[in-house]
C-alpha cells in the first residue's frame, strides 16, 4: 500500500467486530521515563532463532526468560524473510483467542473471521475482520494459530503499511517450533504476565 491508512473503527475493539481493528499508523509518544519509570521489554543475546527477554516495570525486573525470534534471526528487510526486526517497537493493541486476561491495552477478541493481512492491498499489515470488510484474505487466519495467538500484542512495525516491507510482527505465545516467522514468542504464562503488567506505554527493544 502506498500511503498511510487512516483507520475507521466500526465498533469497539473488545467486541472483535470492527472492520479494521488495528491501526497501521501510531500517534503514541511512548517512552521509558526518568529514574527507571516506565515499561520496557528487552530482547537480547539472540543466537539464531533463540534469545533472552527481560521485562522491567518502573525499575523492577519482573522476569528474565527464553524466547524465540524469526527462523532466520534478526534484521528484517521484507515480507517473508523469516527475520525479526531490530530496534524499538511499540504496541498497537493486544489480542487473543482466549479472553482478556486483565490488560489495560485495547483487546481484540480473535474469532474465525480475524485475519492478519499480508496481501498487496489496502488492508496490508492490518488485523481485519474479513466478515466485516468482505475481503478474501490470503494472510493468517489468526483463529487457527493455537496456542500462538491465545494471547498477543500487535506492534507498530512498518506503521506506514508499505508493501512488501513486512507485516504482522507480533509478540505472542510460543508454538511447537523453536522459531517464529519474524515475531517474538514467549511461554504462555509470561505472555499473560506482560499483558497484566503493561499498557500502551510499553517500549519493546530488540537486539539493541
Amino acid at each position: 500500500m502506498r500511503q498511510m491508512i487512516q483507520w475507521v473503527l466500526a465498533a469497539t475493539l473488545t467486541s472483535g467486530l470492527s472492520a479494521a481493528m488495528v491501526s497501521c499508523s501510531s500517534n503514541s509518544d511512548n517512552s521509558v521515563g526518568p529514574a527507571g519509570h516506565g515499561q520496557l521489554l528487552e530482547v537480547y543475546d539472540v543466537h539464531g532463532s533463540e534469545g533472552k527477554a527481560r521485562l522491567t516495570v518502573d525499575g523492577k525486573v519482573l522476569f528474565v526468560t527464553d524466547v524465540y525470534v524469526g527462523k532466520n534471526g534478526l534484521g528484517k528487510t521484507g515480507e517473508g524473510d523469516g527475520k525479526t526486526p531490530v530496534g524499538t517497537l511499540r504496541p498497537l493493541s493486544a489480542f487473543g483467542i482466549k479472553p482478556n486476561p486483565g490488560t489495560k491495552m485495547p483487546y481484540i477478541n480473535v474469532t474465525p473471521s480475524t485475519y492478519a493481512c499480508d496481501d498487496n492491498c489496502e488492508y496490508y499489515n492490518q488485523i481485519i475482520d474479513t466478515a466485516a470488510v468482505h475481503h478474501k484474505c490470503g494472510g493468517e487466519e489468526m483463529y487457527s494459530y493455537q496456542p500462538q495467538y491465545n494471547y498477543g500484542i500487535a506492534t507498530d512495525f512498518n506503521k506506514e503499511c508499505i508493501y512488501p516491507n513486512g507485516s504482522a510482527i507480533f509478540i505472542h505465545v510460543k508454538g511447537s517450533k523453536p522459531y517464529t516467522g519474524g515475531c517474538i514468542s514467549f511461554d504462555e504464562e509470561r505472555m499473560v504476565e506482560i499483558l497484566r503488567n503493561c499498557d500502551m506505554s510499553l517500549v519493546v527493544k530488540v537486539g539493541e
